[in-house]
């Protein structure tokens, strides 16, 4: 009987752990770079009544805001996401799908923004 329990609480515990092993989202896996639209680049943000500058650097996961190295690029399966290097919310938020030519629209601090690619007369 003793060898009954134990054996029993060894399939238990096993059980456990297989259902606790963690899975990775599908959302949160980025496609293959080169199957994604060209979005790297230089792209001009109208902030506050300023003009910003963003050079999105997708091979090397960083964007220089105004030529500084301030955020990061995190891609998903979706878009992609700017953060600052020092924090853990996200600054900006652009869609693959909203990418056009000359623009980008997203979002930039909880509100709707339109990146301008530089070089285009929009």
């Amino acid at each position: 009987m003793r060898y009954q329990v134990i054996c029993f609480s060894f399939l238990v515990i096993l059980i456990f752990l297989i259902q606790c092993k963690e899975s990775k989202n599908p959302a949160d896996i980025a496609p293959e770079t080169s199957k994604l639209p060209a979005f790297g680049g230089e792209w001009s943000l109208e902030w506050e009544n300023q003009i910003h500058s963003l050079n999105i650097l997708p091979e090397e996961n960083k964007v220089l805001w105004n030529g500084e190295n301030v955020l990061s690029l995190e891609l998903d399966s979706v878009g992609i996401r700017l953060r600052p290097n020092d924090e853990e919310s996200i600054k900006g938020y652009f869609l693959y799908s909203d990418l056009k030519p000359k623009s980008w629209i997203g979002t930039w601090e909880n509100r709707v923004v339109r990146l301008i690619r530089k070089g285009s007369k929009e």
